[in-house]
């Protein structure tokens, strides 16, 4: 779930969440139809009715949203891939994803079926309004459905814009995958095609407003501004992991950072660990010497000074899905993906039930640049064979620490 969201419960199995922007465009789309779409379609009618027709029309479009990402997540559910949410914000909604599709054909399926579905709902709200007029209904029902199955039908061909991260974009990047035989390479395709599609939006949205001197060119601009930077960052990203290549865990680990225990104060993590450490975080273990946390001087500003004496560590410290555990001999990718971002990731390394190392932001960044200087190598390592002199005993290969 993203920070700052409001829970709204589980529809389907599924948590889902939502954004204060929903509440926003729910507020714009209300007051768009009650006072114009409706008022042109339905004239002479109580302004009561318009916002009445209004707010249901608003409501059902979000349900309409709601339906694009659940599409996503019962796909995903049957392609083997673990659904945590779902949320519902300013520019519409996004499912989240505990891991990846395992093939192309499953990433198209998942991608493919939330534009199918608006598609299909804009078609199904077109065939109402036209059945219910041959029926009589007042105009104004029959308005807000067709101005539904409009919507939801350019919501279905936006998204399917070949650049990410709409969902066109992604089915560009399994057809790429696919072609390529490479997932991170495809990615790295659609991302470069986004950021191409945002700045044609945002030179459109310019024109707009210069030229035909339409203020819905401000719009225009917003999108493709939104588009152009969750397209470069995700080209970043997918340009680091593939720079990052085969490098194991063990390869890219850091020594283990000070650490306080769960029980320690902020008082004394101050005046101890951190004056000691010259590294931006201090490791946070349980009275089993288990690594639960990671706590760096950014999360003792948020918390006021007369607090530090009588707040614990564990209380501040980052952990759960921001930290990981891994063994030296896994994909530094393979880890990485378990914690999200790597801008924010923690791995802790682990071998033979002790902690032997650690990966932070640094070392993710020096793992970069250490894929970069040597270029391009094969996606996957193969461990050496096992000596002949031990051949029903598990033996580890060497650990690298290059």
């Amino acid at each position: 779930m993203r920070q700052g969201s409001i829970r709204l419960g589980k529809v389907l199995g599924v948590p889902l969440s939502m954004d204060l922007g929903v509440v926003v465009i729910g507020g714009l789309l209300t007051w768009g139809l009650a006072a114009i779409i409706l008022p042109n379609g339905a004239p002479g009618l109580v302004s009561s009715v318009y916002w009445t027709v209004g707010i249901v029309g608003a409501l059902l479009f979000l349900g309409s949203l709601l339906a694009h990402e659940l599409a996503h997540a019962v796909v995903a559910r049957r392609n083997e891939v673990e659904v945590e949410g779902i949320t519902l914000w300013l520019f519409g909604g996004f499912a989240q994803f505990g891991n990846e599709p395992r093939t192309p054909g499953a990433e198209f399926r998942i991608t493919a079926a939330g534009p199918a579905t608006s598609l299909g709902l804009g078609a199904v709200f077109l065939a109402m309004a036209f059945g219910l007029a041959q029926l009589g209904v007042p105009v104004v029902y029959t308005t807000m459905l067709a101005w539904l199955g409009i919507i939801n039908g350019f919501l279905g061909v936006f998204n399917l814009i070949p650049g990410a991260p709409l969902d066109g974009g992604r089915i560009l990047a399994a057809a790429l995958w696919r072609i390529r035989g490479d997932r991170v390479s495809g990615r790295i395709g659609a991302a470069s095609v986004g950021k191409f599609v945002g700045g044609g939006l945002i030179g459109l949205g310019l024109f707009e407003l210069v030229v035909l001197q339409g203020f819905t060119g401000l719009w225009t601009i917003l999108i493709g501004w939104f588009l152009f930077n969750a397209a470069r960052m995700e080209h970043t990203h997918f340009v680091g992991r593939r720079a990052l290549g085969a490098l194991t865990v063990g390869e890219a680990m850091g020594p283990m950072p000070e650490t306080v225990t769960t029980w320690t104060s902020v008082a004394d993590l101050v005046e101890g660990a951190l004056r000691r450490t010259s590294r931006p975080t201090v490791a946070v273990v349980d009275w089993q010497g288990r690594v639960v946390g990671v706590v760096g001087m950014d999360a003792v500003r948020r918390l006021p000074a007369e607090q530090w004496p009588t707040t614990d560590v564990v209380d501040i410290a980052t952990s759960g899905d921001a930290i990981a555990v891994a063994s030296p001999y896994e994909q530094l990718t393979d880890a990485l993906e378990r914690v999200g971002s790597a801008g924010g990731a923690h791995v802790v390394v682990e071998h033979d039930g002790r902690s032997i190392g650690f990966i932070g932001p640094d070392e993710v960044r020096r793992a970069i640049e250490l894929g970069r200087l040597r270029g391009p190598r094969p996606s996957t390592v193969m461990p050496p064979p096992p000596p002949g002199s031990v051949p029903n005993q598990r033996w580890d290969p060497p650990l690298h620490t290059s």
